[in-house]
């Protein structure tokens, strides 16, 4: 069993870090800024609480991360603090969704240090992350995630190997950015029929087994209809995704209308942020 320190224990950290804990590896967090819901949380499944970095990734064989964004992956790890207290050979497994750049930029930071990164960026949302089935979307050197196997094999059900580092971030964007060109379309599928006064239920039921039926259409339809938009997967959070994958796409020189188009919308349901992302179907007709 692994030693592991595991920052970032929030929505989608604490449930990873405690399947983690139940595959019986060693877990060693550090509170964040004083907060101590997620130590606490996962110190009831066997975590150590740590005063001090040293004490928490002096030992780790693997260092895991998945906080919010560039800013936070970037305080994390670029710092002579963790260069100094991470020791050599470890491995980083950061699965945050943030920027290709930023996560090449750590891998570099570490290099001359032996210590490995895999760019590992998940797929699944909260109910794979408490299940243990998460899809990662894995990119860097092979024999890392051959060492990882284990640490994979207790949050996730699918490791992809996608290549150089950067990679795992792009294609994660990429990937939701796609979903939400699709579920603006569901949005505006939903809004279209509400004012038709059509049957949701019946019309549910034909759309799965038509050409318009698809994930986002099966995950939030319904969502829109009960006008249920607790958060599984905040809006802000997907709008996220979707700047990461046009910045990469506008420095290529590429023209995507209707991903622009797509972002245009999210930005204009802002106020809906802290929902769940199936909130753009709120979004007024005409914006």
């Amino acid at each position: 069993m692994a030693e592991i320190a595991f920052f970032g224990l929030g929505t989608m950290g604490v449930p990873m870090a405690i399947n983690l804990l139940k595959a019986g590896h060693h877990l060693h967090v550090l509170p964040h800024n004083g907060h101590m819901d997620g130590p606490l949380a996962v110190q009831e499944y066997g975590a150590c609480i740590h005063e001090t970095l040293q004490e928490t990734v002096g030992d780790a064989e693997f260092v895991i991360s998945v906080v919010p964004d560039d800013a936070a992956v970037r305080d994390l790890y670029l710092n002579q603090a963790m260069l100094e207290a991470i020791r050599p050979g470890t491995i980083i497994i950061e699965m945050t969704s943030c920027s290709p750049e930023i996560v090449r930029e750590v891998a570099r930071f570490f290099a001359e240090k032996q210590v490995r990164l895999i760019d590992a960026p998940i797929t699944g949302a909260l109910p794979k992350a408490i299940d243990g089935t998460l899809t990662i979307m894995g990119a860097g050197d092979p024999a890392a995630f051959a060492a990882a196997e284990g640490v994979f094999s207790a949050i996730s059900e699918r490791v992809f190997q996608l290549g150089e580092i950067g990679n795992g971030k792009l294609i994660k964007a990429m990937t939701n950015l796609l979903g939400a060109i699709n579920l603006a379309a569901v949005g505006e599928f939903y809004r279209f029929a509400q004012s038709a006064g059509l049957d949701m239920e019946t019309l549910q039921q034909v759309v799965a087994v038509s050409a318009g039926g698809s994930t986002q259409f099966e995950r939030n339809f319904n969502k829109m209809v009960a006008d249920d938009y607790r958060p599984t997967f905040a809006l802000a959070l997907l709008r996220k995704d979707m700047s990461i994958a046009l910045a990469s796409a506008q420095s290529q020189g590429l023209f995507l209308p209707l991903s622009e188009e797509a972002f245009r919308l999210f930005k204009l349901a802002a106020a809906f942020d802290k929902e769940d992302c199936s909130a753009i179907a709120k979004v007024p007709a005409g914006a």
